[in-house]
């Protein structure tokens, strides 16, 4: 994969990260979880994203024979971004609307004055579900598809390790912190960080996500109404 490929490949999963592991990951800590169960979580993630990802490479291969007309077609491409773009747009104003919201008294976490007892095994499932988030996006599959160009096989399985240590940085950030076992006090702070300034951050992530919706858009628009290349097959088209 060329240095631009790398690039792309890396922002794309920079670009989608998913927060929500880091969110639960900090719920587990915070009710006396320890690195056993976070290392429970990351498994059932795992159990299910690597199985998938074997299963991706010869569909995509298969289904990019039926496709190719389709991503070579700057209106096709074009289209899917104008949707996108609304889509994000959709998502920034419910960011927006939910950080106009007078703050919940409830916001700030309660205190525990002893940890809770968490089992193994439903740490387990509930990693197998959280990889619904990562299943149901579309950059894992444009992730799969760019490290499948590959010829080495241990380096399409490095790429794809790399791709979900980068989307799933918080979860991994606080799996690290855990094995520290000094994380009690870290966590809690974290956690009452945010929860005090939850307002500007929805903002500022609204703010973020309206200038990336509208640039999308606008990409979407002119690949259909001129003979723009989209950035969106641009990307796939990287290696």
């Amino acid at each position: 994969m060329s240095l631009p490929g790398v690039l792309a490949f890396l922002g794309l999963a920079v670009l989608t990260m998913d927060v929500l592991g880091g969110v639960i990951a900090t719920g587990v800590l915070l009710r006396g979880g320890r690195l056993r169960h976070l290392l429970a979580f990351v498994g059932g993630y795992a159990l299910v994203i690597i199985p998938v990802t074997a299963l991706l490479h010869p569909l995509l291969t298969v289904l990019g024979t039926w496709l190719r007309p389709i991503l070579h077609s700057n209106d096709a491409i074009g289209s899917v971004e104008v949707v996108a773009g609304l889509a994000l747009g959709a998502v920034s104003v419910h960011q927006w609307r939910a950080a106009r919201r007078a703050p919940d008294p409830h916001d700030r976490l309660p205190r525990r004055s002893s940890p809770a007892r968490l089992a193994m095994w439903p740490l387990l499932v509930a990693g197998m579900a959280f990889s619904a988030t990562a299943l149901a996006d579309p950059a894992f599959t444009i992730a799969v598809g760019m490290a499948s160009q590959e010829e080495s096989l241990a380096l399409r399985i490095s790429l794809l390790a790399l791709w979900h240590l980068v989307y799933q940085a918080p979860l991994v950030a606080l799996t690290v912190i855990a094995s520290t076992g000094k994380h009690d006090r870290l966590v809690r702070r974290l956690a009452d960080w945010f929860a005090e300034r939850r307002r500007p951050l929805q903002a500022a992530l609204a703010v973020v996500l309206v200038l990336i919706a509208l640039l999308v858009l606008a990409d979407g628009t002119i690949a259909l109404v001129g003979a723009h290349v989209p950035w969106l097959r641009q990307l796939l088209s990287l290696h």
